[in-house]
């Protein structure tokens, strides 16, 4: 695997791929199961056609997909063909009619809307390689999808195991979610940003991962979550991307998860925070670190 080189700004990453305005940017909307219509964004080279593969690009919970734009990118500039990002439904821009969301469940995120995503790009790009990028709970949408035989490779950055024991700050996380969450959840039908984890979170979502994270095997433990037999059906390259300084991604919590993904090629990979700052859960995807750690999950999707 190449690393390669990068002529680094005071600000820690590769100024002129960042800022290059040849990107086309278009925005998109997938029909996914059960009437559900997603907004998506479509990252291609607008002044030429690249020939790497189309990417994936799967969020983190309450993280909407707008915080992958500059990653998403920065693939581009590097060769991807494509890279499509999305927001799950009763999420950011896919929100909907918050009177559906009595009937979401977490795991509809990687059974149909991970789905629709990953049919999207099969449909639209049928002569390319199809990579996936997930970012925590995106990470764990691949098996539980059932369409891991779609891709060529996948990346993880800080995938887990939400058991509350196996995390940096367990009581803190056990009261956000158990009392607080469960509250707001009964009360005002979902936990509203800046109280959730990031975006506002619809209470059933909230109530599902309330529940799994007092499992020691989290939903693997759980009796109502379909498809998780299809984990063992894995069998591509994996990169699991831990980062030593995430109070939520410790090595327990990764390694509780990844250990499900049994016939995968998985390679585990650590990174420290830097110079270019804290990395923590959600900080892998900032500009800032584009020098000193992306260039390992780039270099891993795009086959260098």
């Amino acid at each position: 695997m190449r690393f390669g080189s990068a002529k680094v700004d005071k600000k820690g990453y590769r100024g002129m791929h960042l800022h290059d305005n040849r990107i086309a940017e278009t925005p998109l909307t997938l029909d996914a199961e059960q009437d559900w219509q997603l907004a998506a964004t479509l990252f291609t080279a607008a002044d030429k056609v690249n020939s790497g593969p189309v990417v994936l690009i799967s969020s983190a919970s309450a993280v909407p997909q707008t915080y992958y734009r500059h990653f998403a990118r920065h693939l581009v500039i590097e060769g991807a063909t494509a890279v499509l990002t999305f927001d799950y439904r009763g999420m950011s821009a896919s929100s909907g009619d918050r009177r559906r969301w009595r009937h979401l469940r977490m795991f509809h995120w990687a059974q149909f809307d991970f789905v629709a995503a990953t049919r999207w790009l099969i449909e639209h790009y049928p002569n390319h390689e199809l990579v996936g990028l997930g970012h925590s709970y995106g990470g764990q949408a691949l098996g539980l999808s059932g369409e891991s035989d779609k891709f060529s490779r996948y990346a993880g950055v800080a995938t887990l195991s939400g058991y509350w024991r196996n995390l940096a700050t367990p009581y803190s996380v056990w009261l956000k979610t158990q009392v607080a969450g469960r509250f707001l959840s009964h009360v005002l039908g979902c936990v509203p940003k800046g109280l959730s984890p990031g975006e506002t979170f619809p209470g059933p979502i909230m109530l599902d991962w309330a529940d799994w994270i007092l499992k020691s095997d989290y939903w693997f433990d759980a009796d109502d979550v379909p498809g998780l037999e299809n984990y063992a059906k894995v069998t591509l390259p994996y990169l699991s991307v831990g980062l030593n300084d995430d109070p939520w991604g410790t090595k327990a919590a990764l390694h509780a998860f990844m250990r499900h993904y049994t016939n995968a090629d998985v390679k585990r990979v650590w990174l420290s925070p830097g110079d270019s700052g804290p990395l923590e859960h959600l900080g892998y995807f900032r500009r800032r670190h584009a020098a000193n750690h992306w260039p390992i999950v780039t270099d891993f999707l795009l086959n260098r």
